[in-house]
């Protein structure tokens, strides 16, 4: 079975189990639905009871986990969906790393070297040396090849001449 990371436990919310959690999916409407099955890196099984938006975070509750002290337990904890058949629009963000970036009219950009999971999506570019941090968007995607080991991207006017940390 190929898990795909869903978010992250940060800490417990309240006395009866629930928890903030960092999501990091690019779905949360299937990924959190009521029955949904989540797994820990340990490969333990949760079932959502329940998701919802309170201010600026995700409060999960989990099958199992009905007490501030089970809650607790999982601090820290990242949580894994199955993929089926593809995610994140038939690619897997695994499978970036390695791939060279090109801009639509054929200049390289540079070598994706990781995948920053924060609430925007951020592919870390090599640029022969410096890194540059390339925003995952609709907007600059244009196409991915994994067979040709490439991704053509547009970017923005100034973009890549502000990176170089």
């Amino acid at each position: 079975m190929e898990l795909v990371r869903v978010g992250k436990i940060i800490k417990p919310h309240g006395v009866r189990g629930e928890v903030a959690f960092f999501l990091t999916s690019d779905d949360p409407g299937r990924r959190l639905k009521k029955g949904a099955p989540l797994f820990d890196g340990d490969g333990n099984e949760y079932r959502v009871r329940g998701a919802r938006q309170a201010s600026t975070q995700t409060l999960l509750s989990l099958s199992g986990v009905d007490s501030m002290e089970k809650a607790e337990a999982l601090r820290g904890k990242d949580l894994f969906a199955e993929a089926g058949e593809s995610d994140e629009n038939g690619i897997y963000f695994k499978d970036l790393p390695g791939l060279k970036v090109e801009l639509e009219g054929g200049q390289e950009v540079g070598t994706v070297s990781g995948v920053l999971e924060t609430p925007q999506l951020l592919l870390e570019v090599d640029r022969s040396g410096s890194k540059c941090l390339i925003p995952w968007t609709k907007d600059f995607v244009k196409s991915v090849d994994l067979k040709g080991g490439r991704i053509i991207m547009s970017l923005p006017d100034g973009l890549l001449s502000a990176c170089s940390y």
